[in-house]
């Protein structure tokens, strides 16, 4: 959305000029912009202190024909992801417990649908090219680059090529000039996408490289491009998004590549973990208190 749409734009432009009753509506919009979304355009001017009057002089004041295009601009900018149209979901009133039960609902419903949307054998499918390809680039930017950063050090542990993009110092066409059709692209590209998603997307197309896309329900226009999609269910009832299906589901999915390879990855993993030893990388564990049991691991 040009920044001369948006509603907080919108509202600074005519602050100055607003009589008393629609400034108290502007403030309350102006310190949360979500509001809309989530109120009638009455129930925002009783919360403002205002007539419905009032209200409907303001929203004509910034420009909208009615309050529901100003409800539609804001829901867009909530499926857009962006963090300020984005309601926390509660009141002071709801205290932690109703606070912490409402998130834990949240993330199992994520989980569960992204786990389901999952069609027979995709995984394994997935496994396979990533088990075969002569080098795998996972490519990621801003939130998104953290989850491709997880998947690849996952990854680096049972098979050799493996690369997180863009590597530091260099730029993309550099990461990208050799890519070809024996490769394997993996494009981790949650709302709100940067314009390279696209060129890295179309790129990978171009020069015949297999494309892996992990993204969120919002990324319509370069699912074309991939060969797989993974959908992942990113929203919250908090300010910013939820990446927990996500971590979920490609921890399975680096499952199902070491049950591919299981002795040439276990043999990699067993050469990486002489090394940490040799190094002296790693810190031993901490003892247990007396009297409990059980272990974990993590490479």
């Amino acid at each position: 959305m040009p920044a001369s749409r948006r509603l907080e734009a919108r509202i600074q432009r005519h602050y100055d000029e607003l009589p008393p009753a629609e400034r108290r509506l502007a403030d309350l919009l102006l310190g949360f912009p979500g509001n809309p979304a989530s109120y009638s355009a009455s129930e925002l001017a009783a919360m403002a202190g205002t007539s419905n009057a009032a209200a409907t002089r303001f929203f004509r004041r910034l420009g909208y024909r009615d309050y529901a295009e100003l409800r539609r601009q804001v829901r867009d900018a909530e499926a857009w992801g962006s963090p300020v149209y984005l309601s926390g979901g509660s009141s002071p009133g709801d205290g932690e417990n109703g606070i912490v039960a409402r998130h834990l609902a949240g993330e199992t419903a994520n989980l569960r649908r992204t786990l389901e949307g999952l069609r027979p054998g995709q995984l394994e499918e997935m496994a396979a090219a990533l088990t075969t390809a002569r080098r795998v680039a996972v490519v990621g930017f801003r939130n998104s680059r953290m989850i491709a950063h997880y998947f690849q050090r996952q990854l680096v542990l049972l098979r050799p090529g493996t690369a997180l993009l863009p590597a530091p110092g260099q730029t993309l066409a550099e990461d990208l000039a050799d890519l070809g059709a024996e490769d394997l692209v993996v494009l981790v590209a949650f709302r709100r996408r940067v314009a390279a998603v696209g060129e890295v997307a179309r790129i990978a197309r171009e020069r015949g490289a297999s494309l892996l896309l992990v993204t969120d329900p919002s990324a319509m226009r370069i699912v074309r491009f991939a060969r797989w999609t993974l959908l992942c269910e990113v929203g919250s009832g908090s300010l910013f998004d939820s990446y927990a299906s996500a971590m979920s589901l490609l921890n399975l999915l680096c499952g199902a590549v070491f049950r591919r390879m299981p002795d040439r990855a276990a043999r990699r993993m067993r050469r990486i973990e002489a090394l940490h030893e040799e190094l002296g990388e790693l810190l031993p564990p901490d003892p247990a208190p007396e009297g409990t049991t059980g272990c974990s691991g993590n490479a």
